[in-house]
């Protein structure tokens, strides 16, 4: 039995829960997730609920059955830190509700060959909605707006693979078949009190998208300092009116130069397949370089990266990595006569990195870290409305030491300095500018004996810092929620674990 609460200030409070059980060749958990809080700022609330039951069985030493079942309830406000903080939509709504089953099989018939089968199946009901008030710029007459959604999403993700593991090499051979279909109504209202009635659009939506893809991976132990990895993936992706076939090859290699230094590259392209709850037995690394990102489905991109891992002794390590990724992601535009044109919007990203570790003694860890991030549309498709920047650029410098002690007890300290630069149309409705602030984020805790759990008390922005900054919100295509990293107000939040 595990058990967890938390709480803290912004009205934060939640708990976790969960019972595991193993009996002969038997085994199951059941858990149960729940969180909430008001956030910092009007109509930033987040309350959700998991339920969650997974059950294993092991038929035979060769045959591995497992049974997954997934509830989630969410119900959310504008999460959004969009530069401004005070730039904001006090009505935005959003609430949804996902259940996924899963099944998965796992057969060895010899040591050196594994079937791998999973097969998902998820639905999902949504609710949005949204008003604002304004007034025309050019004429002076005050309006409002208000755009609801009533959406269902169903749908399935088969995967099967075939692991093959030689002395000098591996080989992962795979195929995968999705197809989620949206179903439901949009409507659009605009009024203002100099009109007798409200303008209003209704759309109704039904949209399926059916990609099949296959895969093959293989490691290559050319010595044993020196792995390469090469593949190729191959997705017939269909989401009318767009159609796309995509061969993406992939190639890594991870070179262990010495006992100290080991040397990481890889040059891969991946077309996002549309995943059932972001979900995947297909390998998400190459190289140690993630494949796979939050964009949206179709989605064809090229990513390239080098990095230097050294371990210079037991004390102490250090890295760098540098990467880039060149996007193209597929746009739909209605047009007056109902039909629909498709097109790509360019995107390039960078992510570098610089880290430290370094234990001086038992008791005591110390971290750095430089990254540099970088969005960047160059086709400037700016739209009023569309909350996408041009440009981002983002250097942070986290700095962090912690002490632990042979009783249990233990603190640390984080301080972070970021500077970031904003660019956006003029026209833009969304906030554009520069801004540099320094964090501090504190800890302590009790790690109970024999392992029973621990407590721990944490404070994020101790000194109330107010900044402004923009999240990775606008490049995030799921609707699971996601906040931060960064808050302009101070929290504050205590936790208790407990083991049984």
């Amino acid at each position: 039995v595990n058990v967890s609460a938390f709480g803290g200030n912004q009205s934060t409070y939640g708990g976790e829960g969960v019972v595991s059980a193993l009996y002969n060749n038997f085994s199951f958990s059941l858990g149960a997730f729940s969180y909430n809080s008001d956030g910092w700022r009007e109509n930033n609330d987040l309350d959700q609920k998991l339920v969650n039951a997974y059950a294993q069985w092991a038929v035979t030493p060769e045959l591995n059955i497992q049974l997954e079942y997934m509830r989630q309830e969410t119900d959310q406000g504008d999460l959004a830190f969009n530069f401004d903080p005070d730039a904001f939509s006090p009505n935005r709504r959003l609430e949804f509700d996902r259940d996924t089953v899963r099944l998965g099989l796992r057969y060895s018939p010899t040591e050196a060959s594994t079937y791998l089968l999973s097969y998902i199946y998820s639905m999902r009901d949504e609710l949005r909605s949204e008003s604002e008030e304004f007034i025309d710029p050019d004429l002076f007459i005050p309006f409002s707006s208000s755009f609801n959604s009533d959406l269902e999403t169903e749908g399935s993700l088969l995967e099967g693979q075939y692991i093959y593991q030689a002395q000098r090499f591996n080989l992962i051979l795979g195929g995968a078949y999705s197809n989620p279909e949206t179903t439901g109504n949009e409507t659009f209202t605009v009024s203002s009190p100099i009109f007798p009635f409200p303008l209003t659009s209704s759309e109704t939506i039904d949209e399926e998208i059916e990609q099949p893809r296959l895969y093959a991976y293989s490691n290559i132990n050319m010595t044993d300092d020196l792995i390469w990895t090469v593949g190729a993936s191959y997705d017939d992706f269909k989401d009318e009116p767009i159609e796309e076939n995509s061969f993406n090859p992939k190639l890594g290699v991870r070179w262990k130069i010495n006992n100290s230094y080991q040397l990481r590259a890889a040059a891969f392209k991946v077309l996002k397949p549309s995943l059932i709850n972001n979900r995947t037995i297909e390998p998400t690394q190459v190289a140690g370089f993630n494949q796979f990102f939050d964009d949206a489905a179709g989605t064809e991109s090229w990513r390239y990266g080098a990095a230097l891992d050294a371990k210079l002794s037991q004390q102490l390590s250090w890295g760098a990595e540098i990467s880039w990724r060149d996007l193209e992601v597929p746009s739909l535009e209605a047009l007056p006569t109902g039909s629909a044109v498709t097109g790509t919007i360019d995107q390039d990203e960078q992510l570098h990195r610089l880290y430290l570790y370094w234990t001086p003694s038992d008791r005591i860890a110390v971290t750095a870290e430089a990254v540099y991030d970088r969005f960047k549309e160059p086709s400037a498709f700016q739209d009023d409305f569309r909350p996408v920047p041009a440009e981002v650029t983002t250097l942070s410098l986290p700095l962090g030491v912690n002490y632990f002690h042979p009783s249990g007890f233990f603190a640390g300290v984080v301080g972070t300095y970021v500077d970031q630069e904003v660019k956006r149309s003029e026209d833009s409705l969304f906030a554009r500018g520069d801004d540099d602030f320094f964090l501090v984020d504190a800890a302590v805790g009790y790690r109970f004996p024999k392992r029973r759990g621990m407590a721990t008390l944490a404070v994020k922005n101790l000194f109330d810092t107010e900044f402004y900054y923009q999240d990775n919100s606008f490049r995030e295509f799921s609707e699971d929620a996601t906040t931060g990293p960064y808050f302009p107000e101070l929290t504050l939040m205590g936790r208790v674990t407990l083991n049984f």
